[in-house]
């Protein structure tokens, strides 16, 4: 008798991957074990799948070469915890469509008067909290994740499907050629499996991470940026690789002020650029952690408000201007 199932869940947060391993088990039968296992494993019961990744190529040869039964995973609340064809759809309210589709599916018929079946009532009380205590990642918490050594390989997406792989060690990516990439507010992370790394950078054009997210970063207006207030002071640490557009002069000189140390409203009067131009940078620059805000007493960017075209602006000039010449511009 089969009392052992190997589950494998892919391409979900770490916040949804805990509570659908924890609904899974309140839906099995209380006497059968559940071995977590990954994609290499040899005999895998049980597939999830995020539906964003569901055709990558790791995951179709997967299918080819096991009889695994599988779903799909789509993210979508007015279906939550139903199951449409090979699609479950999640958060999941309870348990009650996971269930009966296990035990139709997964669980062999001629096994289910061997186990103890869980009541479909101990399920929902345990369930209901799940689902308020486990939100789904922000854009912030995602970007945290691009920026530590330790995670290796992981994989951008969002409810559209695959957007980039991501080295975290090196900083370099490989970029889906098949799509206009902008974030939104559906932007996501998962780590990568040796398979997926293996399939996506073959042949595939490498980039610098930071120089790509301010790219797409810059270019996405339905992004959640991070709050920056003109009150506040900033120090760029590392500066960005602008395109060669018609804001890249405008940056230039952003990133020349910032780069001593400066209070945000003192830049933005200087350079009489807009409110939310200066803003903006601040905001991209802190979420690619590329500076960090600090006290006044470590501002070293002053104006003089009655003088804004002297002083420290022709120093800011002779700047630009040695840095301009020094790129070719």
């Amino acid at each position: 008798m089969k009392n052992v199932l190997n589950i494998a869940i892919f391409g979900l947060s770490l916040n949804s991957l805990d509570q659908i391993k924890t609904q899974i088990l309140l839906s099995l039968p209380k006497n059968m074990n559940v071995n977590w296992v990954n994609l290499a494993e040899q005999e895998i019961d049980l597939l999830l799948v995020n539906d964003a990744f569901f055709n990558a190529p790791g995951i179709q040869k997967l299918l080819s070469l096991q009889s695994v039964a599988y779903l799909r995973l789509v993210k979508k609340v007015e279906n939550a915890g139903r199951i449409v064809g090979d699609q479950l759809f999640y958060p999941l309210p309870n348990a009650e469509y996971l269930r009966d589709w296990l035990f139709k599916k997964v669980i062999p018929q001629s096994e289910l008067m061997s186990f103890e079946i869980p009541s479909m009532e101990m399920t929902h009380t345990q369930l209901t909290p799940l689902t308020v205590l486990n939100p789904e990642m922000t854009t912030e918490q995602v970007f945290n994740e691009i920026f530590i050594p330790r995670n290796g390989y992981i994989q951008l997406f969002d409810a559209q499907g695959f957007l980039a792989l991501v080295d975290t060690r090196t900083e370099r990516v490989w970029v889906n050629p098949n799509k206009t990439i902008q974030f939104n507010e559906t932007l996501n992370q998962t780590y990568a499996t040796a398979q997926i790394v293996q399939d996506t950078i073959k042949d595939k054009e490498v980039y610098d991470l930071r120089v790509w997210l301010w790219k797409v970063v810059n270019s996405s207006p339905s992004m959640d940026l991070p709050k920056v207030d003109l009150n506040q002071n900033f120090k760029l640490d590392i500066w960005p690789q602008f395109e060669k557009d018609l804001q890249r002069r405008d940056f230039l000189k952003i990133a020349a002020c910032f780069s001593q140390g400066a209070h945000i409203a003192d830049v933005k009067q200087a350079l009489n650029l807009s409110n939310e131009k200066v803003l903006n940078f601040v905001a991209c620059a802190v979420l690619l952690q590329l500076g960090r805000f600090i006290d006044q007493n470590e501002v070293k960017y002053h104006i003089d408000t009655k003088q804004v075209e002297t002083g420290q602006m022709n120093k800011l000039r002779g700047f630009i201007g040695k840095l301009r010449r020094k790129l070719g511009l």
